[in-house]
């Protein structure tokens, strides 16, 4: 109660002093304009403290005839205890719609699962007219080919233009106050009358898609409201937000594979916008990351990171003169990745943007205690957040409300300025061969693997890249491919001086029907980044990369494409390509993987620690039109015969997980926490369900896993869950190889083919691409215990003697006998026994059980193909994929993972080849 009293105190207070600011105060609000003095009222007590709160977002404006959020919410946004489905969302935006002609609603798709999302769009009532009107002169501004190339054509588009500004909520389910949020701008956009908010609306077009992962939304709500049911209680993680995937489903931009992000990226290109800004809530108490940290994606047209600059700090200082703790930019979020989904603006010639404001993961009021990192302060921090505070809905709203409302008004007052800077960058980018190059990227018509060519131009149309197919053969001038970037050893060894590589070329004629992706184009920028190559020094100082280091998809798709230098390539007579490379073709015979008209009885396998890394796999499954039964760790424990009901179980990455986690599960404290379906969780439990995630997979489960394999099964593992199946003893003779002071961090490494007999094998060259998470390999041995003690003639050192350090030492007093001649090895070879190591040895593997390496990471100096690699000899060499025996039937080991966010399309018919041969490797 007091805290009530308190706040309607300070409420009073605040009204008081409304007329003196606003002749200091831009963001006054119209003093003649009324006020929701109830809903005001709630949005003081359920602020925690008046330093959470501006002018701008402490008062509602009242309107008769326009409903406020409270309509449909039963409270004010951001009330504690209370989290609204989509479709509340939707259902409260589209009375928003029906009473005002400045708010419009669009349907831009569905989710996976069905689900609609929409785009809301908020002017006055004469930009709403001329909606369709200022698409188009956007669309000319958008590829200058349409006025010529010429400023003075496009100087008078924009002034007859109003920017775009589209923001996106919630595509982090976890992260869930965004919706409210952006319901109470909604409202105060089209409805307040303060000069700064009319300047907006008249000045700009507002988008807001409210929910971008709409399943995940729907099972967070229903989370939430089985806490609320079970206070005092422990509740389950989301374990899953979209219907394949969570947390990534923030690292889709680059291939487009998720509905989510085809619907943003064709609404966002579709309305041309100037900006795509996306709310996150993991951060105190506002992190502006616009601005971010080094190293900046290397194919951005330098005038972004200018506008980042400019946007992000002068955010920053507006919030902060509005009194708000604990807002800043800079920090640590490294962009050099495409992937994040606000990225798609800054590759289409755009602003991508993107705020981490402070969550509590519900609509609890919590006391959060932070980290001695996020209270620190620093240069780019000067006010940081409280180290202990008490933090409701509410807070969050009101910071992410102040914080667009803010740049939405700079945005607003400077759009001519940003409309000029997209016309430059489009031009810019259509400019691209003459400046920066390259001309363009060739992909042959006589390439081998039609399948994942043709997937990765469906990439590149998803981005809206523009493609096209020579009607004659040509000959251009193409970059070399020197097989390596960097050695990948340790740094800092040479005294040499650097000394700028040269660009090294050679003539190369191509036939008629391939493909060109020219770069005179408005989206030339998506296809460079993604069709190039990466390099990330080890001497950069950022030491802590947010995400992969390297993507180029011909490599990690297993195409050939060429980087074609030479500007007469734009000269070479060609046809445009309309189709949109349908991919429901896109099977297993389309990626070169024989069937021979059947297919084994497959299980996917999953734990209920994580459904993120797995889900990749359960995607391209579907895709590929593969069927199977979908498991979980504790299916398996109960089952002891699988081999009756399978023929290839496949577990995919856990990720962050270890042996031990997957086997025993989350602690048995307290009360068990179900996944399933029930009349207040009528959205849980339709992928998979379980009465209580806590259970792992038991030693139940490990032992029936043994017998299924040992029954002639095929277990399919990867990074983490092939550590797990060596650590468990379902691989026998092959361990982890140790990592040393190796650095890898989502790059692309070559390998090279070992065992070309394989059925594994079929279809690969000799060397070929991988993606690497973290740089893991393997040993193999002709022994349990691996090669301890095994000495070889690179571990060999001479003893003291007579002689120089290459003599041999001859004993005094008898015959010289020369010694057997050790073993010479490679890293990726087990070291052979000899007759005395072998005889009576219980750990000797038999011949025909022991592990075979089917692929190996290249030497040290050609493993480096895209990304970061240090000290990449710790792993040079070393196996990357092992089939493993146990009984009489196979583990099969990825060092990689063959399948990851839709981009390692190379990859995927190894990992088809075994399945589809399990009975025969």
């Amino acid at each position: 109660m007091r805290r009530t009293w308190v706040g309607l105190a300070w409420l009073a207070l605040t009204m008081c002093g409304t007329a003196f600011a606003a002749a200091h105060n831009p963001y006054a609000r119209d003093p003649n304009q009324p006020v929701d003095q109830t809903y005001a009222a709630k949005i003081a007590k359920y602020t925690t403290q008046p330093d959470f709160n501006t002018p701008l977002t402490d008062y509602l404006p009242a309107a008769q005839t326009v409903p406020t959020p409270e309509a449909v919410l039963g409270d004010v946004a951001g009330a504690p205890d209370m989290l609204p489905y989509a479709e509340d969302v939707y259902r409260y935006f589209r009375m928003l719609a029906k009473a005002t002609p400045r708010v419009q609603v669009f349907t831009i798709g569905h989710t996976e699962e069905g689900r609609e999302m929409i785009a809301v769009a908020i002017a006055d009532e004469s930009l709403m007219k001329d909606l369709d009107a200022n698409k188009a002169r956007l669309a000319e501004l958008a590829d200058p080919r349409k006025l010529d190339m010429d400023d003075a054509k496009a100087a008078a588009i924009i002034k007859q233009t109003v920017p775009v500004y589209y923001i996106t909520g919630t595509i982090h389910s976890t992260e869930t106050g965004a919706p409210t949020a952006l319901m109470e701008l909604g409202y105060r956009l089209a409805v307040d009358d303060a000069p700064y908010i009319r300047y907006i609306r008249s000045h700009m077009i507002t988008l807001i898609t409210p929910v971008v992962e709409v399943d995940g939304r729907d099972r967070m709500v229903d989370l939430y409201k089985w806490h609320r049911a079970h206070p005092g209680e422990n509740y389950p993680h989301l374990i899953y937000w979209g219907h394949y995937v969570a947390h990534d489903n923030n690292r889709d931009a680059m291939a487009a594979t998720l509905d989510l992000t085809r619907n943003v990226l064709d609404t966002y290109v579709d309305w041309h916008a100037q900006v795509l800004h996306d709310l996150h809530e993991s951060v105190p108490f506002l992190y502006d990351n616009t601005v971010g940290d080094g190293p900046y994606n290397a194919w951005i047209d330098p005038i972004l990171t200018s506008e980042w600059q400019q946007i992000g700090w002068n955010n920053v200082e507006q919030l902060t003169k509005l009194g708000l703790p604990g807002v800043f930019t800079h920090g640590n979020f490294d962009t050099w990745s495409p992937g994040y989904l606000m990225f798609i603006a800054a590759m289409h010639n755009g602003i991508s943007r993107l705020y981490e404001t402070f969550g509590n993961g519900g609509a609890d009021t919590e006391e959060r205690i932070l980290d001695p990192d996020d209270y620190a302060r620093t240069w780019y921090k000067p006010n940081p957040p409280l180290p202990k505070v008490l933090w409701s809905q509410r807070d969050n709203n009101n910071y992410e409300q102040s914080g667009l409302l803010t740049a939405l008004y700079y945005f607003a007052q400077h759009g001519q300025h940003f409309l000029d800077n997209f016309w430059l960058k489009s031009k810019r980018s259509i400019e691209k061969p003459r400046l920066a190059g390259p001309a363009a990227y060739v992909l042959t018509a006589d390439e081998k693997d039609k399948g994942a060519q043709m997937h990765l131009l469906h990439a590149l149309h998803l981005q809206h890249v523009e493609i096209s197919r020579a009607s004659a053969p040509f000959t251009v001038a193409v970059a070399d491919d020197t097989g390596s970037q960097d050695s990948g050893k340790s740094k800092g060894k040479s005294t040499e001086p650097a000394v700028p590589p040269k660009v090294a070329t050679t003539k190369r004629t191509f036939p008629a029907g391939s493909w060109i992706i020219r770069m005179d184009q408005p989206y030339s920028r998506i296809a460079d980044t993604l069709l190039d190559r990466q390099y990330w020094s080890p001497d950069d100082p950022q030491k802590h990369p947010y995400d992969d280091t390297g993507w180029s998809f011909g490599d990690l798709f297993g195409v050939d494409v060429a980087r074609v230098v030479d500007v007469s390539v734009l000269k070479v007579p060609t046809r445009g390509v309309q189709g949109d490379f349908d991919q429901s073709d896109f099977t297993l015979a389309s990626l070169g993987v024989k069937t021979e008209g059947r297919m084994p009885r497959i299980a996917l396998m999953h734990t209920w620690l994580s459904t993120q890394t797995e889900g990749w796999w359960r995607m391209a499954l579907d895709k590929l039109h593969v069927p199977y039964s979908y498991i979980n760790t504790q299916d398996v424990s109960r089952e002891p015969n699988l081999r009756a009901r399978y023929d290839v179980i496949l577990f995919g990455p856990v990720g962050y997980a270890n042996t031990k986690l997957i086997i025993d599960g989350l602690p048995m404290y307290g009360n068990p926490m179900p996944w399933e379906k029930t009349q207040i969780t009528p959205n849980l439990g339709r992928i998979d369900s379980t009465p209580d995630v806590r259970p792992g997979l038991g030693e139940a489960g490990v032992a029936n896993l043994k017998r299924f394999v040992a029954e002639g099964g095929l277990l399919v593992t990867s990074e983490d869950t092939a550590r797990f199946a060596v650590d468990v003893g379902l691989a026998p003779g092959v361990s982890v190889a140790k990592a040393g002071d190796l650095r890898v961090v989502g790059s692309v490494l070559r390998a090279h083919l070992v065992d070309k007999a394989s059925p594994i094998a079929a279809g690969y060259d000799d060397t070929f691409a991988l993606y690497s998470s973290q740089g893991m390999s393997f040993d193999v041995a002709d022994q349990t215990i691996g090669n301890r003690g095994l000495v070889t003639a690179k571990d060999y050192q001479r003893p003291t003697g007579r002689g120089g350090p290459d003599d041999v030492d001859v004993p005094e007093g008898r015959p010289y006998q020369a010694p057997p001649e050790l073993p010479d090895v490679k890293p990726w070879q087990a070291v052979p026994l000899n007759a005395e190591q072998a005889r009576n040895n219980p750990f000797v593997i038999p011949e025909k059980d022991r592990p075979v390496v089917i692929a190996r990471w290249a030497d040290a100096d050609k493993l480096l193909i895209s990304g970061l690699l240090e000290n990449g000899g710790e792993m040079a060499e070393h196996a990357a994929v092992v089939d493993a025996r146990y009984g009489k039937g196979h583990v099969l080991l990825f060092a990689n993972n063959p399948i990851w966010r839709g981009e390692t399309i190379g990859s995927y018919r190894m990992f088809f080849n075994a399945i589809t041969h399990y009975d025969g490797l």
